[in-house]
C-alpha cells in the first residue's frame, strides 16, 4: 500500500490521527531495498561534526539548520538553539529558548516543558525564524543569538515559515495561514484553508514571490495570497481525492512551491506535479507523481523524491521525465538537493546517497550514524546535515 510509506518520522499517518509511537497497520515491518555495490566516482567526507542538542527524538519534525554568514545555526526540539563556525565547527553562541519561553511544570522539580520546535529554521539576512507545535514564532539575530521578537499564533507550526525583509508567513496544521510584520512580529492578516478529516502530518511551507505568499493546502490545492493583506488571488487544484476510504483520499500539498519566472512548480500527495502560471493560476502542464517532500530545481530540471522513495529528474518544459533512480525504495528518503553535479538524499538508516544529476546513477555514499530525517542544506561548497539524534555534520566531496 503506497500510503504506508508516510509512516516515516514517528509514524506520520498515526500522528495525523493523534497517535504517537504505534502503527495503525500492526507490527509488520516495512520492506526496503538493501544497499547494493556501485562504481563510486564521488567521495564524500565529514569535515567536522558537532553536538547540536538533543535532536528530535522519535517525533515528526522538519527542523533543519540554516546558514547565516559564517555561521550555521541549528536547534533541537526541546528549545536549545546554537550557532557554529562554518569553517571549523566551533560553537559561537547558544541560547536556551526552552527556559525562556516554554511552559513551566507544576512541581518545583519539574522544570520547563519542551518548547517543541518543529518549524524552521529559516533565515533572511541576519535574521532567523522558527516555529513550535505550541504556536510560538520566534525571530532571532543569527549573528549573536539575541531574540528580536516572540509571538504566538495559537496554532501548531510544523513547517518552515517564509520571510523577507518585511514579511513572515506561516502555514499551520489547522489550515490557518498567518502574515506577520517581520520587524515586530505583529499579526498583519490571517486566513483559513479547509483541512479534511484526515491529512498527512505536516504542512507545506510557503514561498514568497512577486508580492504573493504561495502555499499548498491539505485539500490538494495550490493557493496565492497577496503578501500585504492576505487576500486570496487564485487557487489551482493539484490533486482530486479518490478512493473509498479517508486514507486513500489523502491529497495534501506538503511541498514548498518553487517560483521560477512566470511559473510556479509544486507537487501533491496522490496527485500531480504541475507547472502553474503565477498571474492566473492556470495549469500549464501536469504529470502524475505523488510526493510530500520538497522539490529542488537546477537549470532546466526538477528533482523529486516520490512517496515510494524513488528519485526523479524531470524537465521543466512539459514535465518530461529524464531519469528515475529506484535504488532506495522503502528507505525513507529525504527531499533531494542539488550539490556539485550530484543529487543528494538522506535516509532513515543513517546514509547520504549521491546520485549523478545527469544520468541518475548512484555515484557516492556516506554513512553518518543516525537517521537523516530532513534534506541537507547546501551552502557554497558544503552540505550541512542534521540527524535525528542531534548531530550536525559538515560534508564535502572530492
Amino acid at each position: 500500500m503506497k500510503q504506508v510509506k508516510y509512516l516515516k518520522h514517528s509514524l506520520v499517518i498515526a500522528a495525523a490521527l493523534g497517535l504517537s509511537g504505534c502503527s495503525i497497520f500492526g507490527d509488520e515491518e516495512l520492506s526496503y531495498k538493501e544497499l547494493q555495490p556501485f562504481n563510486a566516482s564521488v567521495q564524500p567526507s565529514v569535515q567536522w561534526d558537532a553536538g547540536a542538542g538533543d535532536g528530535i527524538g522519535e517525533f515528526f519534525s522538519r527542523l533543519n539548520p540554516t546558514v547565516v554568514g559564517d555561521h550555521v545555526v541549528v536547534a533541537d526540539r526541546q528549545g536549545m538553539i546554537m550557532a557554529f563556525n562554518r569553517a571549523n565547527g566551533n560553537r559561537v553562541w547558544e541560547r536556551d529558548l526552552q527556559a525562556q519561553y516554554a511552559a513551566q511544570g507544576e512541581g518545583w522539580l519539574d522544570g520547563a516543558e519542551s518548547l517543541r520546535i518543529s518549524g524552521g529554521l529559516v533565515s533572511y539576512g541576519d535574521n532567523v525564524v522558527l516555529g513550535t507545535e505550541n504556536g510560538d514564532v520566534i525571530m532571532l539575530n543569527g549573528v549573536d543569538g539575541s531574540v528580536l521578537w516572540h509571538t504566538n499564533i495559537k496554532a501548531e507550526v510544523v513547517s518552515d515559515p517564509a520571510l523577507d525583509a518585511n514579511h513572515v508567513v506561516i502555514t499551520a496544521s489547522n489550515g490557518k495561514v498567518v502574515g506577520l510584520n517581520a520587524e515586530t512580529g505583529e499579526e498583519r492578516w490571517s486566513m483559513v484553508t479547509d483541512v479534511p478529516a484526515l491529512s498527512l502530518r505536516g504542512t507545506g511551507a510557503p514561498t514568497l514571490a512577486s508580492g504573493g505568499a504561495i502555499f499548498g493546502t491539505a485539500n490538494g490545492k495550490l493557493t496565492v495570497a497577496v503578501l500585504d493583506n492576505g487576500q486570496q488571488v487564485w487557487e489551482a487544484r493539484l490533486a482530486i481525492p479518490k478512493g473509498a476510504t479517508e486514507l486513500q483520499r489523502l491529497v495534501d500539498v506538503d511541498a514548498a512551491p518553487i517560483s521560477r519566472g512566470e511559473l510556479i512548480y509544486n507537487i501533491a500527495y496522490n496527485g500531480q506535479l504541475a507547472a502553474v502560471e503565477m498571474r492566473t493560476g492556470r495549469v500549464v502542464w501536469q504529470r502524475e507523481y505523488s510526493s510530500f517532500q520538497n522539490l529542488d530545481m537546477y537549470g532546466q530540471t526538477i528533482y523529486a523524491t516520490d512517496a515510494d522513495d524513488r528519485v526523479y529528474a524531470i524537465n521543466v518544459d512539459g514535465g518530461i521525465e529524464r531519469w528515475v533512480n529506484a535504488d532506495f525504495e522503502g528507505r525513507e528518503l529525504t527531499a533531494p538537493v542539488y550539490y556539485n553535479g550530484s543529487i543528494v538524499v538522506g535516509d532513515s538508516f543513517g546514509y547520504l546517497h549521491f546520485i549523478d544529476a545527469a544520468s541518475g546513477e548512484t555515484e557516492g555514499r556516506l554513512e553518518v550514524g543516525s537517521d537523516v530525517y530532513v534534506a541537507p542544506v547546501v551552502a557554497d561548497n558544503e552540505l550541512y546535515i542534521q540527524t535525528r539524534d542531534g548531530t550536525l555534520l559538515a560534508v564535502r566531496t572530492n
